[in-house]
């Protein structure tokens, strides 16, 4: 009887196992490249989140147009890079602490997005306004929100790293990272064991064929 009712409980067991991880779908399943899977699956790392990462065959009809897309741990998935870093943050803990500053820490997402964007088609100038802007929002404690680490920072750094990438193969000439933001990239967030992790495994996050 006991082994019956193991039998018969462990499919429901499973399924709820299963709904309370994170599943995130991007191209080669982040074994190549991390992309902009990069932020989102860091600040699961960090928070020591339990999640799979699985192709974009493999990912839900409804998911969303284009990757990345993420299945959360309540059973729906969403798409769109800066509202997966949003919502997986917050459900991290890594949202600020009142309204104002995640109201800001939401732009600063989007902001790092339309750099990204911006990265391989506008002249170093307006890059280098990009980044003395991004620069003036570093708060004291060396943060993007004066409540600390945040998904802002998660988010910025995802666009950062692929600037850094770009400067060592000769790129970006006239662009420099100006000195606060330097030390933030470089020193405050690469001092954070996820972020090592992810960068001493030798997978970029872009392969040199998108730098």
């Amino acid at each position: 009887e006991t082994e019956a009712r193991v039998a018969r409980d462990l499919p429901t067991f499973c399924s709820a196992a299963l709904a309370m991880s994170y599943t995130l779908y991007y191209h080669s399943e982040c074994k190549t490249f991390y992309g902009r899977g990069w932020a989102p699956l860091a600040m699961l790392k960090h928070t020591g989140k339990d999640f799979e990462v699985k192709g974009v065959e493999a990912a839900p009809a409804d998911a969303g147009f284009a990757c990345p897309f993420m299945t959360l741990p309540g059973g729906y998935s969403i798409a769109q890079t800066a509202t997966i870093i949003e919502v997986v943050g917050a459900q991290c803990g890594l949202a600020p602490g009142n309204e104002a500053e995640d109201a800001k820490a939401k732009q600063l997402v989007s902001d790092a997005a339309d750099l990204f964007g911006e990265l391989s088609t506008k002249p170093d100038q307006r890059l280098m306004k990009w980044l003395t802007y991004l620069e003036s929002n570093i708060k004291d404690n060396g943060y993007f929100c004066s409540s600390g680490l945040s998904y802002a920072d998660f988010g910025v750094y995802m666009t950062i790293g692929v600037i850094a990438l770009k400067k060592a193969v000769g790129k970006l000439e006239g662009v420099e990272l100006p000195p606060k933001l330097e030390k933030w990239y470089s020193v405050t967030m690469a001092a954070i064991p996820a972020v090592k992790e992810m960068t001493d495994s030798g997978i970029p996050i872009l392969p040199p064929s998108m730098v």
